[in-house]
């Protein structure tokens, strides 16, 4: 296989062609997103909104650039859905010449470590700001190129690879619509309601913090997702909060986040963990009444987030805290034990493939950039 290296101004041409703003008539404007994350299209405005820039009509089928963010990857190819649409001067737009070059092939390339690398050398500056590509550097740049149905077949391979990470991406979707329905059930306000007060008792056990030993704090994320674990520390090295020690199976408030979902569950093993005095922790008071799994599911609903919000007085974000006695006078609508567990289950299921998921998007993210480093070793 014969590969030349060329500069890519001997294979495509500048085609911004630019036009007269009316300010009356209404245009789409385009930009290209930073890491090979394609083109973004703002909502119509019409031309007396769209600045001082200079803009030019976007032709299907051309290598498009950001001259401030081609350092980080802003490459893109336009396609029929841009046709009509405008971009600004600042970006780059290029066409092939005589077919030598496939332009989702250098979009390919130029997306690649050693194309990024030499994007960033034509992008000079110290800040990200200045490091500003002029369209003379980057006719300069040298690219690999083979024949034009070498170049096909290497697109094709990566455009598959491309789909299957986007597929992968997609099953959030569906997804993500069965846990709404599952939340939406749990705040179902026909349910007979019930004060935390009757479902719920502390569940604080002071311990003393001794500076030479070792412990573990917990946090707790907002938006229901779950304990933060932190790495061991020394004792002296622990804020003069007062701690408590943790068991399993206790519902964990934090009392300055509870109005953002910072409610959880400690689970086995947690027994080595230590609170301080901003998380709030609860045990079952009626077993027959109450799950804490459900708790923990319903303060991630819309009401649930509404009542604690409500509990947490205060007009900025560090003074909104939630007192025991306010968490335990919020009252929610309660369904049969029996059916909350069948929530608590179904919820469970969705969660565990939400992990499983999150562990695929590590995969398939590193996926395309891997296929394009291997596509183009043996061509440089």
């Amino acid at each position: 296989m014969t590969v030349r290296e060329v500069r890519i101004g001997t294979v495509l041409r500048p085609n911004r062609r630019w036009v007269k703003v009316d300010e009356l008539a209404e245009y789409v404007a385009i930009v290209v997103r930073g890491f090979g994350r394609g083109i973004f299209h703002y909502e119509p405005t019409v031309g007396s909104d769209l600045g001082k820039l200079r803009f030019f009509r976007v032709e299907s089928d051309s290598l498009v650039v950001s001259n401030i963010k081609a350092w980080e990857g802003a490459v893109a190819v336009s396609g029929s859905s841009e046709d009509g649409t405008i971009a600004s001067n600042r970006f780059l737009s290029y066409e092939p010449i005589d077919g030598q070059a496939d332009v989702n092939f250098l979009r390919h390339y130029l997306l690649t470590e050693e194309g990024n690398q030499r994007l960033q050398r034509a992008s000079p500056g110290s800040a990200d700001r200045n490091r500003t590509l002029a369209a003379s550097r980057f006719e300069d740049i040298l690219v690999p190129l083979p024949s034009p149905s070498e170049q096909q077949r290497i697109v094709a391979r990566l455009d598959r690879v491309a789909s299957t990470a986007a597929g992968l991406g997609r099953t959030r979707a569906p997804l993500a619509r069965v846990k709404a329905r599952v939340l939406a059930i749990a705040e179902a306000s026909a349910l007979p309601a019930r004060p935390m007060k009757d479902l719920v008792r502390a569940a604080r056990t002071p311990i003393d913090i001794e500076a030479d030993q070792s412990y573990r704090p917990l946090g707790v994320r907002s938006f229901g997702k779950g304990l933060i674990r932190y790495p061991a520390t020394k004792g002296e090295d622990l804020s003069k909060l007062r701690y408590y020690s943790v068991q399993p199976n206790r519902l964990v408030v934090s009392n300055i986040k509870a109005w953002e979902g910072a409610v959880a569950m400690t689970c086995d093993g947690d027994e080595d963990l230590v609170a301080s005095t901003r998380f709030l922790q609860w045990e079952v008071a009626d077993p027959a009444a109450v799950d804490l799994q459900y708790l923990r599911l319903f303060f991630a609903t819309q009401m649930g987030l509404s009542l604690l919000g409500r509990a947490s007085p205060g007009s900025a974000d560090r003074n909104r805290t939630l007192s025991s006695p306010r968490f335990l006078d919020i009252s929610i609508p309660l369904p049969p034990l029996a059916q909350q567990q069948r929530l608590v289950d179904l919820a469970h299921q969705i969660e565990t493939i939400e992990a499983q998921l999150q562990q695929r998007d590590v995969v398939s993210s590193a996926l395309l950039p891997a296929a394009r480093n291997e596509a183009f070793a043996g061509l440089t």
